[in-house]
Protein backbone atom coordinates (compact mmCIF):
# COMPACT_ATOMS: atom_id res chain seq x y z
CA UNK A 1 0.00 0.00 0.00
CA UNK A 2 1.25 3.48 -0.74
CA UNK A 3 -0.04 7.00 -0.29
CA UNK A 4 -1.39 7.62 -3.76
CA UNK A 5 -3.83 10.04 -2.26
CA UNK A 6 -5.72 7.02 -0.98
CA UNK A 7 -4.70 6.59 2.62
CA UNK A 8 -3.19 10.00 3.11
CA UNK A 9 -3.02 11.68 6.48
CA UNK A 10 -2.78 15.24 5.21
CA UNK A 11 -4.75 16.62 2.31
CA UNK A 12 -7.11 14.41 0.38
CA UNK A 13 -6.96 14.20 -3.38
CA UNK A 14 -9.36 13.92 -6.25
CA UNK A 15 -8.92 11.21 -8.87
CA UNK A 16 -7.06 13.81 -10.95
CA UNK A 17 -4.55 14.31 -8.15
CA UNK A 18 -5.57 17.90 -7.34
CA UNK A 19 -5.75 18.75 -3.61
CA UNK A 20 -9.17 19.46 -2.15
CA UNK A 21 -10.21 20.66 1.29
CA UNK A 22 -10.85 18.28 4.15
CA UNK A 23 -14.23 17.67 5.72
CA UNK A 24 -15.78 18.46 9.11
CA UNK A 25 -13.64 15.74 10.65
CA UNK A 26 -10.79 18.29 10.79
CA UNK A 27 -11.17 18.51 14.55
CA UNK A 28 -11.68 14.86 15.41
CA UNK A 29 -9.07 13.32 13.12
CA UNK A 30 -6.09 15.35 14.36
CA UNK A 31 -6.91 14.26 17.91
CA UNK A 32 -7.07 10.61 16.86
CA UNK A 33 -3.89 10.97 14.83
CA UNK A 34 -2.03 12.49 17.77
CA UNK A 35 -3.22 9.79 20.18
CA UNK A 36 -2.26 7.00 17.78
CA UNK A 37 1.14 8.57 17.05
CA UNK A 38 1.83 9.10 20.75
CA UNK A 39 0.88 5.51 21.57
CA UNK A 40 3.12 4.32 18.75
CA UNK A 41 6.10 6.21 20.13
CA UNK A 42 5.42 5.38 23.77
CA UNK A 43 4.46 1.72 23.34
CA UNK A 44 7.23 0.79 20.94
CA UNK A 45 9.67 2.88 22.95
CA UNK A 46 8.91 0.76 26.03
CA UNK A 47 9.41 -2.43 24.02
CA UNK A 48 12.77 -1.17 22.74
CA UNK A 49 13.91 -0.19 26.25
CA UNK A 50 12.95 -3.56 27.75
CA UNK A 51 14.63 -5.53 24.97
CA UNK A 52 17.84 -3.49 24.91
CA UNK A 53 18.13 -3.39 28.71
CA UNK A 54 17.92 -7.19 28.76
CA UNK A 55 19.92 -8.01 25.63
CA UNK A 56 21.39 -11.20 27.09
CA UNK A 57 17.90 -12.57 27.66
CA UNK A 58 16.22 -11.33 24.47
CA UNK A 59 19.03 -12.46 22.18
CA UNK A 60 17.25 -15.12 20.15
CA UNK A 61 16.47 -14.65 16.46
CA UNK A 62 12.76 -14.25 17.16
CA UNK A 63 13.34 -11.55 19.77
CA UNK A 64 15.77 -9.78 17.44
CA UNK A 65 13.04 -9.62 14.79
CA UNK A 66 10.49 -8.45 17.37
CA UNK A 67 12.91 -5.69 18.42
CA UNK A 68 13.33 -4.69 14.77
CA UNK A 69 9.55 -4.53 14.42
CA UNK A 70 9.32 -2.22 17.41
CA UNK A 71 12.08 0.03 16.04
CA UNK A 72 10.34 0.24 12.66
CA UNK A 73 6.98 1.10 14.19
CA UNK A 74 8.71 3.63 16.50
CA UNK A 75 10.29 5.36 13.49
CA UNK A 76 6.99 5.26 11.58
CA UNK A 77 5.19 6.90 14.52
CA UNK A 78 7.76 9.72 14.69
CA UNK A 79 7.67 10.35 10.94
CA UNK A 80 3.88 10.25 11.00
CA UNK A 81 3.57 12.91 13.72
CA UNK A 82 6.19 15.14 12.07
CA UNK A 83 4.49 14.77 8.72
CA UNK A 84 0.97 15.26 10.05
CA UNK A 85 1.57 18.15 12.45
CA UNK A 86 4.76 19.67 11.05
CA UNK A 87 4.94 22.23 8.26
CA UNK A 88 5.17 21.33 4.59
CA UNK A 89 8.93 21.36 4.10
CA UNK A 90 8.77 22.29 0.44
CA UNK A 91 7.23 25.61 1.46
CA UNK A 92 10.14 26.50 3.73
CA UNK A 93 12.56 27.22 0.90
CA UNK A 94 12.51 29.47 -2.13
CA UNK A 95 14.83 27.20 -4.10
CA UNK A 96 12.75 25.42 -6.74
CA UNK A 97 15.01 22.35 -6.97
CA UNK A 98 15.13 21.88 -3.21
CA UNK A 99 11.38 22.43 -2.90
CA UNK A 100 10.71 19.74 -5.51
CA UNK A 101 13.07 17.32 -3.77
CA UNK A 102 11.38 17.88 -0.39
CA UNK A 103 7.96 17.52 -2.02
CA UNK A 104 8.85 14.17 -3.59
CA UNK A 105 10.76 12.69 -0.64
CA UNK A 106 9.13 14.12 2.49
CA UNK A 107 5.76 15.69 1.78
CA UNK A 108 4.81 12.80 -0.50
CA UNK A 109 5.04 10.54 2.60
CA UNK A 110 7.57 8.38 0.75
CA UNK A 111 9.59 7.64 3.91
CA UNK A 112 6.49 6.91 5.96
CA UNK A 113 5.21 4.28 3.55
CA UNK A 114 8.66 2.87 2.79
CA UNK A 115 9.01 1.93 6.46
CA UNK A 116 5.41 0.71 6.60
CA UNK A 117 6.27 -1.70 3.78
CA UNK A 118 9.47 -2.74 5.53
CA UNK A 119 7.42 -3.42 8.66
CA UNK A 120 5.18 -5.79 6.69
CA UNK A 121 8.20 -7.63 5.31
CA UNK A 122 9.57 -7.99 8.83
CA UNK A 123 6.30 -9.66 9.87
CA UNK A 124 6.75 -12.08 6.97
CA UNK A 125 10.28 -12.88 8.12
CA UNK A 126 9.05 -13.44 11.68
CA UNK A 127 6.39 -15.89 10.47
CA UNK A 128 8.90 -17.84 8.36
CA UNK A 129 11.41 -18.00 11.20
CA UNK A 130 8.75 -19.33 13.55
CA UNK A 131 7.58 -21.80 10.90
CA UNK A 132 11.02 -23.35 10.48
CA UNK A 133 11.71 -23.24 14.23
CA UNK A 134 8.50 -25.14 14.96
CA UNK A 135 8.01 -27.39 11.94
CA UNK A 136 11.60 -27.90 10.76
CA UNK A 137 13.83 -27.45 13.84
CA UNK A 138 16.89 -29.12 12.27
CA UNK A 139 16.85 -26.80 9.25
CA UNK A 140 16.25 -23.87 11.58
CA UNK A 141 19.25 -24.79 13.69
CA UNK A 142 21.46 -25.21 10.61
CA UNK A 143 20.42 -22.22 8.53
CA UNK A 144 19.03 -19.56 10.88
CA UNK A 145 21.73 -17.58 12.67
CA UNK A 146 21.93 -14.25 14.46
CA UNK A 147 24.31 -12.96 11.80
CA UNK A 148 21.92 -14.05 9.06
CA UNK A 149 19.01 -12.39 10.87
CA UNK A 150 20.92 -9.10 11.08
CA UNK A 151 21.68 -9.24 7.36
CA UNK A 152 18.00 -9.99 6.68
CA UNK A 153 16.94 -7.04 8.84
CA UNK A 154 19.26 -4.68 6.95
CA UNK A 155 17.83 -6.04 3.70
CA UNK A 156 14.28 -5.36 4.89
CA UNK A 157 15.03 -1.69 5.61
CA UNK A 158 16.73 -1.33 2.23
CA UNK A 159 13.90 -3.13 0.43
CA UNK A 160 11.30 -0.71 1.77
CA UNK A 161 13.29 2.33 0.62
CA UNK A 162 14.05 0.92 -2.83
CA UNK A 163 10.63 -0.58 -3.49
CA UNK A 164 8.72 2.56 -2.56
CA UNK A 165 11.08 4.82 -4.56
CA UNK A 166 8.72 4.69 -7.56
CA UNK A 167 6.40 6.93 -5.57
CA UNK A 168 8.93 9.74 -5.84
CA UNK A 169 8.28 9.83 -9.59
CA UNK A 170 4.49 9.80 -9.19
CA UNK A 171 4.52 12.98 -7.10
CA UNK A 172 4.75 16.37 -8.80
CA UNK A 173 5.59 19.87 -7.65
CA UNK A 174 4.37 23.14 -9.13
CA UNK A 175 6.52 26.03 -7.98
CA UNK A 176 4.16 28.73 -9.27
CA UNK A 177 1.22 27.52 -7.17
CA UNK A 178 3.35 25.90 -4.44
CA UNK A 179 1.44 22.66 -4.92
CA UNK A 180 2.71 19.17 -4.15
CA UNK A 181 0.45 16.36 -5.35
CA UNK A 182 0.36 12.81 -6.82
CA UNK A 183 -0.63 12.39 -10.44
CA UNK A 184 -0.87 9.26 -12.54
CA UNK A 185 -0.40 10.37 -16.15
CA UNK A 186 -1.52 6.98 -17.48
CA UNK A 187 -4.65 5.22 -16.22
CA UNK A 188 -3.53 1.82 -17.48
CA UNK A 189 -0.23 2.17 -15.64
CA UNK A 190 -2.09 3.19 -12.49
CA UNK A 191 -4.32 0.11 -12.69
CA UNK A 192 -1.34 -2.19 -13.27
CA UNK A 193 0.55 -0.65 -10.34
CA UNK A 194 -2.54 -0.96 -8.19
CA UNK A 195 -2.69 -4.71 -8.84
CA UNK A 196 1.08 -5.07 -8.39
CA UNK A 197 1.02 -3.20 -5.09
CA UNK A 198 -1.93 -5.26 -3.85
CA UNK A 199 -0.06 -8.49 -4.61
CA UNK A 200 3.33 -7.42 -3.25
CA UNK A 201 2.23 -5.56 -0.15
CA UNK A 202 -0.82 -7.50 0.93
CA UNK A 203 -1.86 -10.72 -0.82
CA UNK A 204 1.53 -12.46 -1.07
CA UNK A 205 2.60 -11.54 2.50
CA UNK A 206 -0.86 -12.61 3.70
CA UNK A 207 -0.54 -16.01 1.97
CA UNK A 208 2.97 -16.59 3.36
CA UNK A 209 2.03 -15.61 6.92
CA UNK A 210 -1.21 -17.60 6.83
CA UNK A 211 0.63 -20.69 5.56
CA UNK A 212 3.26 -20.32 8.28
CA UNK A 213 0.93 -19.83 11.23
CA UNK A 214 -1.58 -22.47 10.15
CA UNK A 215 1.21 -25.05 9.96
CA UNK A 216 2.66 -23.84 13.25
CA UNK A 217 -0.68 -24.15 15.03
CA UNK A 218 -1.24 -27.64 13.58
CA UNK A 219 2.22 -28.74 14.67
CA UNK A 220 1.80 -27.34 18.18
CA UNK A 221 -1.59 -29.01 18.45
CA UNK A 222 -0.06 -32.30 17.35
CA UNK A 223 2.72 -32.04 19.88
CA UNK A 224 0.25 -31.01 22.53
CA UNK A 225 -1.32 -34.45 22.31
CA UNK A 226 1.90 -35.98 23.54
CA UNK A 227 4.14 -35.31 26.51
CA UNK A 228 5.12 -31.78 25.68
CA UNK A 229 4.20 -29.89 28.79
CA UNK A 230 7.74 -28.69 29.55
CA UNK A 231 8.47 -25.06 30.31
CA UNK A 232 10.13 -24.69 26.91
CA UNK A 233 7.17 -26.09 24.99
CA UNK A 234 4.81 -23.87 26.96
CA UNK A 235 6.99 -20.82 26.34
CA UNK A 236 7.27 -21.71 22.67
CA UNK A 237 3.49 -21.87 22.35
CA UNK A 238 3.23 -18.55 24.16
CA UNK A 239 5.57 -16.64 21.84
CA UNK A 240 3.97 -18.25 18.79
CA UNK A 241 0.45 -17.33 19.89
CA UNK A 242 1.67 -13.80 20.62
CA UNK A 243 3.04 -13.44 17.10
CA UNK A 244 -0.15 -14.96 15.67
CA UNK A 245 -2.09 -12.17 17.36
CA UNK A 246 0.27 -9.59 15.84
CA UNK A 247 -0.46 -11.17 12.46
CA UNK A 248 -4.22 -11.04 13.08
CA UNK A 249 -3.97 -7.35 14.01
CA UNK A 250 -2.10 -6.73 10.75
CA UNK A 251 -4.88 -8.41 8.74
CA UNK A 252 -7.59 -6.43 10.52
CA UNK A 253 -5.77 -3.11 10.11
CA UNK A 254 -4.74 -3.47 6.48
CA UNK A 255 -7.52 -5.43 4.75
CA UNK A 256 -10.11 -2.63 4.32
CA UNK A 257 -7.70 -0.10 2.85
CA UNK A 258 -5.99 -2.63 0.58
CA UNK A 259 -9.23 -3.69 -1.08
CA UNK A 260 -10.44 -0.12 -1.34
CA UNK A 261 -7.09 0.89 -2.82
CA UNK A 262 -7.06 -1.69 -5.60
CA UNK A 263 -10.66 -0.87 -6.55
CA UNK A 264 -9.81 2.83 -6.66
CA UNK A 265 -6.79 2.28 -8.91
CA UNK A 266 -8.85 0.06 -11.20
CA UNK A 267 -11.26 2.91 -11.84
CA UNK A 268 -13.95 2.45 -9.20
CA UNK A 269 -15.21 5.70 -7.59
CA UNK A 270 -13.96 6.33 -4.10
CA UNK A 271 -15.13 8.89 -1.54
CA UNK A 272 -12.08 10.44 0.16
CA UNK A 273 -14.35 12.18 2.64
CA UNK A 274 -16.52 9.16 3.39
CA UNK A 275 -16.71 7.15 6.61
CA UNK A 276 -15.03 4.11 5.06
CA UNK A 277 -11.96 6.13 4.07
CA UNK A 278 -11.49 7.59 7.54
CA UNK A 279 -12.05 4.26 9.30
CA UNK A 280 -9.60 2.54 6.94
CA UNK A 281 -7.04 5.28 7.51
CA UNK A 282 -7.29 5.06 11.30
CA UNK A 283 -7.01 1.26 11.19
CA UNK A 284 -3.80 1.42 9.14
CA UNK A 285 -2.32 3.90 11.58
CA UNK A 286 -3.35 1.74 14.55
CA UNK A 287 -1.17 -1.05 13.20
CA UNK A 288 1.93 0.79 14.39
CA UNK A 289 0.85 0.78 18.03
CA UNK A 290 -1.03 -2.50 18.57
CA UNK A 291 1.97 -4.86 18.91
CA UNK A 292 3.25 -3.40 22.23
CA UNK A 293 -0.13 -3.98 23.84
CA UNK A 294 -0.20 -7.56 22.54
CA UNK A 295 3.26 -8.17 24.03
CA UNK A 296 2.18 -6.63 27.33
CA UNK A 297 -0.93 -8.78 27.70
CA UNK A 298 0.26 -12.00 26.05
CA UNK A 299 4.04 -12.38 25.77
CA UNK A 300 5.01 -13.82 29.14
CA UNK A 301 8.75 -13.19 28.90
CA UNK A 302 8.19 -9.55 27.99
CA UNK A 303 5.61 -9.22 30.77
CA UNK A 304 8.06 -10.49 33.37
CA UNK A 305 10.89 -8.16 32.40
CA UNK A 306 8.53 -5.22 32.00
CA UNK A 307 7.33 -5.78 35.57
CA UNK A 308 10.86 -6.19 36.79
CA UNK A 309 12.09 -2.94 35.19
CA UNK A 310 9.19 -0.63 35.95
CA UNK A 311 7.24 -2.23 38.79
CA UNK A 312 9.77 -4.54 40.44
CA UNK A 313 9.85 -2.90 43.86
CA UNK A 314 6.09 -2.38 44.03
CA UNK A 315 5.23 -5.95 43.00
CA UNK A 316 8.13 -7.65 44.74
CA UNK A 317 9.51 -9.12 41.49
CA UNK A 318 13.11 -10.18 41.86
CA UNK A 319 15.80 -11.45 39.49
CA UNK A 320 15.34 -15.11 40.41
CA UNK A 321 11.57 -15.03 39.90
CA UNK A 322 11.89 -13.48 36.47
CA UNK A 323 14.63 -15.79 35.20
CA UNK A 324 12.76 -18.82 36.45
CA UNK A 325 9.39 -17.97 34.96
CA UNK A 326 10.46 -16.39 31.68
CA UNK A 327 12.54 -19.09 30.04
CA UNK A 328 11.57 -18.63 26.41
CA UNK A 329 11.03 -21.15 23.66
CA UNK A 330 13.66 -19.95 21.19
CA UNK A 331 16.66 -21.58 22.90
CA UNK A 332 14.93 -24.89 22.32
CA UNK A 333 15.07 -24.23 18.59
CA UNK A 334 18.84 -24.06 18.75
CA UNK A 335 19.55 -26.64 21.44
CA UNK A 336 16.67 -29.10 21.16
CA UNK A 337 18.80 -32.02 20.06
CA UNK A 338 21.91 -31.21 22.06
CA UNK A 339 21.83 -33.63 24.95
CA UNK A 340 24.75 -31.91 26.66
CA UNK A 341 22.77 -28.75 27.35
CA UNK A 342 21.85 -28.22 30.96
CA UNK A 343 18.74 -26.57 32.27
CA UNK A 344 20.76 -23.57 33.34
CA UNK A 345 22.27 -23.13 29.87
CA UNK A 346 18.87 -23.37 28.24
CA UNK A 347 17.33 -20.87 30.62
CA UNK A 348 20.01 -18.24 29.99
CA UNK A 349 20.05 -18.40 26.20
CA UNK A 350 16.47 -17.29 25.68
Amino acid sequence: MDPTGFVTTGSVYTTEGIPTSTSVTDVLLPVLYFIIGFLGIFGNGVVIIVFLANRKVFRSITNLLILNQAIMDFVVAIIFLLDRFGPSLYKLTTNETLSEMLCRIWDSEYLLWAFYIASTQNLVMVSLERYFATCHPVKHRNYFTIRGAKIGIAGIWLFGLVYQSYWIFVFFFEFSSQSCFPLWTNRTLQACMGVFVFLMEYLIPLIVMTFSYVNIILMLKKRGQGKSGSVFQRAKRNVTITLCLVFVSYVICWTPTEFGYILYNCGRPYDFEGTFHYVATVLVLCNMCTAPFIYTFKYEQFQNYLKRMFFGRCLGVNRIDVNTVSAVAEPQDQTLNRSSDTGKQAATTA
